[in-house]
């Protein structure tokens, strides 16, 4: 480049230009960001418009998986139907764990609105994950949404919970417990898990999280898993309807599923192998919505048992200290 046509810029410069920048992200929650002139930002966001570059961005499956959570975030709460009809764009942070800031089309009956959703991921090759918006874009008559918390491009959010649905995800439970304690657990009709998109949306997800290309599954497509058995854990007692414990806002959902030939995170390998899935979805007082998960190969109780019996050993071996 000629010496002529370049720009350069005075460290006060620069840092006038990334605030600048900055403060008109923050303007529209990071969304609407193709009119900001970022040209010296390295830590910017990266733009993609879905509806000029088709899928050629990357992980596309993901991206789409996002959208759909969102989506199904906002239904539960609104009590809503709106499916996605068309991803238009995104932005995303440049970290490892990235946040997405995604625009997309949405239908609900003859209703067809634009939203607005935000993903925060929280762990790499992991289903750790927050929705922290999703919400109808406002028109351009309407007034804007305050927000009420400083804009903070990616940040590590993480839905509040108690009581069994805070902390590590639990073990895998016996089919005894499965059956006979009924104020925990409901075991779907098949019906009814095959009428719930939102259960195979939560076992893709772990598929495209835990692998992140490592496989292939991000080039070649997802496989088609067949779904064994669902059981959902909530806090609702047994005589509460299907619908209510469905659309609980802690829940832990427990599938088995086969047709899965690769995974990172499990040691057989094979399509007709059985595997379980153990998801935690948490939606707090605030609408985040979490997601925790987790493949299950019963080497997790083994694991955490040597850790306790050598923490146990460690603990007895060590002098008490002297009193008085």
């Amino acid at each position: 480049m000629p010496t002529e046509d370049r720009v350069c810029f005075t460290g006060e410069e620069y840092a006038r230009h990334v605030r600048e920048y900055w403060r008109g992200v923050a303007e529209s929650d990071g969304f609407d960001i193709e009119d900001i002139d970022s040209p010296v930002v390295l830590t910017g966001l990266l733009h993609y418009d879905c509806q000029k570059s088709g899928r050629r961005y990357p992980e596309p499956l993901l991206v789409k998986r996002y959208a759909l959570l969102g989506l199904h975030r906002f239904n539960i709460l609104q009590g809503t139907s709106f499916d996605l009809a068309a991803l238009l764009k995104f932005n995303k942070t440049m970290n490892l764990t990235s946040s997405y800031y995604i625009t997309l089309l949405a239908y609900d009956t003859l209703l067809q609105k634009t939203f607005q959703v935000r993903v925060d991921e929280r762990k790499y090759r992991h289903l750790d994950l927050t929705v922290a918006i999703a919400r109808p874009k406002k028109d351009q008559n309407e007034a804007a949404e305050t927000t009420k918390e400083p804009f903070i491009p990616h940040f590590r959010c993480s839905a509040v919970s108690d009581g069994v649905f805070q902390g590590p995800l639990p073990d895998w439970p016996s089919d005894g417990a499965f059956h006979d304690d009924k104020s925990r657990f409901y075991v779907l009709e098949k019906s009814e898990w095959q009428a719930t998109d939102w259960i195979s949306l939560y076992l893709e997800l772990l598929i495209l999280t835990t692998d992140r290309g490592m496989f292939g599954i991000a080039q070649t497509g997802l496989p088609q898993v067949q779904i064994l058995r669902v059981v959902i854990e909530t806090k609702g007692e047994n005589e509460d309807p299907p619908d209510k414990r469905l659309n609980a806002r802690s829940a832990h959902v427990y599938i088995t599923f086969k047709g899965l030939a690769k995974s990172p995170r499990l040691v057989e390998i094979g399509e007709h192998v059985e595997r379980k899935a153990i998801i935690r979805r948490v939606i707090d007082d605030s609408g985040y919505l979490t997601l925790l998960g987790k493949f299950w190969s019963g080497k997790d109780t083994e694991q955490r048992s040597k850790t306790r019996q050598s923490g146990e050993k460690v603990e007895s071996s060590e002098k008490r200290p002297r009193l008085g």
